[in-house]
């Protein structure tokens, strides 16, 4: 029996979902966003560090992050059941429920470019 085709991109031993790949991760020159896929690339020149951008930059990138991901959904205590329609008005409104968001995807981000770094 013919082996399946894994689905999954893998880094180090872990695993990344192929739609992590395709996601902006940061800026690049000129500042353009980058994908995680982009990043991977050899020779890939530098981009701002995440703690460097400014809460509008993490606004906007938080939500095209968000914007591609179709099934995106999540229960926040405090929140309630957040679907990608409402995280993209509560991100891009600055709320409460919207910093926890921004927050949220600059860790999965960090912890994706810490696994490329080998760390």
């Amino acid at each position: 029996m013919a082996k399946k085709p894994v689905s999954h991109a893998k880094t180090r031993g872990t695993k990344i979902p192929p739609v992590q790949l395709e996601l902006p991760v940061a800026f690049g020159p000129g500042g353009k966003m980058v994908t995680l896929r982009e990043v991977m690339k050899p020779g890939h020149g530098s981009v701002a560090s995440l703690a460097s951008l400014s809460p509008e930059k993490r606004a906007e990138l938080t939500v095209k992050r968000i914007e591609g991901q179709p099934d995106f959904e999540m229960a926040m205590i405090g929140g309630g059941m957040v679907d990608r329609e409402r995280a993209i008005e509560e991100v891009k409104a600055h709320s409460d429920v919207g910093r926890v968001l921004v927050e949220i995807e600059q860790r999965v981000v960090q912890n994706l470019l810490d696994e490329l770094a080998g760390g």
